[in-house]
């Protein structure tokens, strides 16, 4: 008979503490914490129990003796349960036994959901924080934009209606003087439309793009192109994906009947410029309306191409990296 109680206590006490596992984990630890010393007072019929974390009182429930003030002895143990008044029979230690070294597991639980906690909290402070920093950053960015174009389109409107005769006849040298500044106007509306305009979408790394663009192609007699790509880091760039994948099968294709076809994507002379470099020979001919078209993909992109024929033909492109300035949203 006393075997079987023994049995019949355990049986409940591991029910007990699944429950409890199960409540920690569906409504939080906090909720298994309070479970389990709900769970203490039904199987022993104390009156009060109490977790520790050392010497602090981690969650209680019932009443508890003034005398303990919310702290443990010195010299106990890190995790403890500790249950008013103390249990007198072998059933009731044995359950505080099993639930106390069930604590430690579910304490460190709770340890960790209390960092986790802080730490979102951190970050939702961050993330906010940011987020005003970016809405003040692009009202600057939009004055900056205005106040600079405003005076820069009154001097072209002066200069074009000069150019048009309007204050009368111009002789060579003022013609001249005119032009250069109407192009310079030009170049400096150009320049505040790249570095001030919204960001566009960026593509990670352009590599894999190349790679898939420039794979051997299964029973091609030329020779696999070579394609030199930096390792040590990602190249982000400017641009959407479709616009990245577009060029470089634009690229492939015409220079697809090269005996040779070198590739190499590095560092420009500018530090926030990229060199995308296509070299073919012989046997690659660029057709004129081709060249149209990555002409157009390059400025999409907020790049430029240069095209040599002769000796080989060769396509530089040079783009802006994602850390340069923006480029225009093209739409």
């Amino acid at each position: 008979m006393g075997r079987r109680i023994e049995d019949d206590l355990d049986a409940r006490v591991e029910t007990t503490l699944t429950a409890v596992a199960e409540q920690a984990l569906r409504n939080g630890t906090r909720a298994g914490l309070e479970a389990l010393l709900k769970a203490t007072l039904r199987l022993t019929g104390a009156t009060g129990a109490a977790l520790y974390e050392g010497r602090a009182c981690v969650v209680k429930v019932g009443r508890i003796p003034a005398a303990s003030n919310g702290t443990v002895k010195r010299g106990a143990r890190p995790s403890v349960l500790q249950v008013w008044p103390a249990p007198l029979t072998t059933a009731q230690r044995h359950v505080v036994a099993r639930f106390t070294a069930f604590a430690p597991a579910l304490l460190a639980a709770h340890a960790r959901e209390v960092a986790q906690g802080a730490r979102h909290s951190r970050l939702l402070e961050a993330k906010t924080r940011l987020e005003r920093t970016v809405v003040t950053l692009e009202k600057r960015r939009s004055r900056a934009a205005h106040d600079l174009r405003t005076p820069l389109m009154v001097i072209k409107g002066y200069v074009d209606m000069m150019l048009k005769g309007t204050a009368g006849p111009l002789n060579a040298q003022m013609q001249r003087y005119l032009e250069r500044l109407a192009k310079s106007s030009t170049d400096q509306k150009e320049l505040i439309d790249r570095r001030l305009s919204p960001l566009a979408p960026g593509l990670d790394d352009l590599r894999p793009v190349l790679q898939s663009a420039f794979a051997p192609t299964p029973g091609r007699r030329q020779a696999a192109p070579t394609l030199t790509l930096p390792g040590e880091r990602a190249v982000s760039v400017r641009g959407t994906r479709a616009d990245w994948e577009l060029l470089a099968r634009t690229v492939a294709r015409s220079t697809g009947g090269a005996v040779a076809v070198d590739v190499h994507l590095g560092p420009a002379l500018d530090a926030t410029q990229w060199l995308l470099r296509v070299r073919a020979c012989p046997g690659a001919a660029l057709a004129a309306r081709t060249e149209a078209v990555l002409r157009h993909l390059a400025q999409r992109l907020g790049g430029t191409l240069a095209v040599h024929r002769e000796p080989r033909l060769e396509l530089a492109f040079v783009f802006p990296g994602d850390d340069a300035f923006a480029v225009p949203v093209h739409r």
